[in-house]
């Protein structure tokens, strides 16, 4: 045993199974958190729903093919929420990107013009593009031809607005004239809000976000239910997702895998994501500084599904809009200055990438989050925001959680190895093989037990499906290392972000698989 203590592959096998072995009873914790009523609103839907003001906000740029989808379902959703509001954020900054992208579309030499390099160009506009090249080649006149047939996404918006078919009075357009993204967009319409009261709830949502009613309603119940323990609203509200795909790529490798990241991505949510929210909302709300700067860890929020109070976003200045993305920034804010975060006992639906790719560079994207955190903790302390010993916390969570993120593979590779070379000790051996089990195999099955009881349907029936699904898991935990990878290595070459990030073609979230 003594040479074990000093083999770096049992201590990451060992690491490994221990974080697996904790995820599995967190992930237990929170499916009964999930299946609990407590919070569940009263007979009559249409009351507990008007008790709570949401005015919902949708930053889009380039989503010219999504707005219309979206304005029709969140205008359903208004239909059932007495004095509530839509705000759809467009931005100048497309119209400042249109000749970035023009100059990428003529760059020498010359490049074929595919969706996956540029997914801000709908399947038409591509059409045309590439019709319009000679051999090979697009002009830059050619190209501006065809760019200016393609209507800006405000432009979309206003149309649609301007047509009659939805309520003007509770459904309006904000155009953000500025450099900033999403949180710019955010603060922008936030500020132009007219007769909104400091207790009601900013509701910030994606352009493919979709929150049913029944979402809403055991929202408005888990609203209730807080205000009656605690005395007042809750300061915000996080509405947690599962993922799905529409299998919509062409390759069933590549369906498979991003079943797999979907699946990694809803598990990361019910064994880390809510129940950190739980211990955090736990702890900031007990009198008692020390045990919450050990304790309490660090909210990470997300940005849609996420219910700010009025009054909470004013008194934080805002999103942040200093950092790359908006969302896990603004949970350091709020774990700084010691504000609850409460997690809803139910699962939006979020669409995942349905390409091997995007998914690299959605997981890239999020982790840019991580290298924004000294930032965070910097600007926080410039305006002493919370203590020192309350940032140096939240900061060393994050990078613990950062750190857990990065290796993963790396850790998954290591156990694998371990289980497979006839020379390794038998007791590495069985430890590695209980951490792949414990990360593949448990929370599937966990999965599929709790889908067979609520009628969901995030794990196939049958014994053979799921161990496929066990196998995409697998497949997913390799990956799941290389977006973080590309974050670093783009943090450190320093390449500018000329384009904001997009993913081609989203699922249509009726139709998941």
């Amino acid at each position: 045993m003594s040479r074990l203590w000093r083999s770096p592959l049992w201590w990451a096998v060992a690491a490994t199974a221990a974080r697996h072995a904790a995820g599995a009873w967190q992930l237990r914790r929170t499916l009964a958190y999930l299946d609990s009523r407590p919070a569940d609103p009263p007979a009559d839907p249409d009351g507990a729903l008007g008790s709570v003001t949401l005015h919902m906000v949708v930053p889009v740029l380039w989503e010219q093919q999504h707005v219309g989808p979206a304005l029709r379902w969140f205008g359903d959703l208004l239909a059932q929420l007495p004095g509530s509001t839509l705000t759809v954020v467009s931005s100048s900054r497309e119209d400042r990107e249109r000749t970035v992208l023009l100059d990428q579309l003529t760059a020498d030499p010359a490049r074929p013009v595919t969706a996956a390099r540029f997914p801000h160009l709908d399947d038409t506009i591509l059409k045309q593009l590439q019709a319009a090249q000679q051999a090979g080649v697009l002009t830059r006149p050619a190209a501006a031809a065809v760019l200016e047939r393609m209507p800006g996404t405000g432009e979309v918006v206003a149309a649609l607005l301007a047509g009659g078919a939805f309520d003007s009075t509770r459904i309006r357009h904000v155009r953000y004239d500025g450099p900033g993204r999403k949180a710019a967009q955010v603060n922008a319409a936030v500020a132009r809000l007219t007769g909104a009261g400091d207790r009601d709830f900013i509701a910030v949502y994606d352009v493919d976000s979709r929150p049913d009613p029944a979402l809403l309603q055991r929202t408005a119940g888990f609203i209730a239910h807080r205000a009656a323990v605690d005395g007042e609203l809750p300061c915000v509200v996080q509405q947690s997702a599962r993922f799905v795909t529409a299998g919509t790529a062409g390759r069933g490798w590549q369906r498979a895998v991003c079943r797999g990241g979907a699946r990694l991505q809803t598990l990361w949510t019910l064994r880390r994501e809510i129940p950190s929210f739980r211990r955090y909302a736990h702890v900031t709300r007990q009198d008692r500084p020390m045990l919450g700067v050990l304790r309490r860890g660090l909210a990470q929020t997300v940005g849609h599904g996420l219910l700010i109070r009025r009054d909470i976003l004013l008194r934080t200045g805002g999103l942040p809009e200093f950092t790359t993305l908006d969302d896990l920034p603004f949970g350091f804010r709020l774990t700084v200055d010691n504000i609850p975060v409460d997690v809803v006992p139910a699962l939006a639906t979020a669409a995942a990438p349905e390409h091997p790719r995007d998914l690299v560079g959605q997981q890239r994207r999020w982790f840019a989050n991580y290298l924004d955190y000294p930032a965070c903790a910097a600007a926080a302390r410039a305006e002493r925001a919370g203590t020192p010993a309350g940032r140096a916390g939240a900061l060393s969570v994050a990078a613990y959680r950062g750190a857990a993120w990065a290796f993963v593979s790396a850790a998954t590779v290591a156990c694998t190895v371990a289980v497979v070379t006839p020379r390794t000790p038998a007791r590495v051996r069985a430890v590695a093989a209980a951490a792949l089990w414990l990360g593949c195999v448990t929370p599937t099955r966990m999965l599929a037990a709790h889908d067979r009881r609520t009628g969901g349907g995030q794990v196939p029936a049958g014994l053979l499906r799921q161990a496929a699904a066990c196998g995409e898991v697998y497949a997913a935990y390799l990956l799941r290392s290389a977006g973080p990878l590309a974050a670093l290595s783009t943090a450190v070459h320093r390449r500018p972000v000329a384009l904001s990030p997009k993913t081609h073609h989203r699922a249509d979230l009726e139709e998941p698989r």
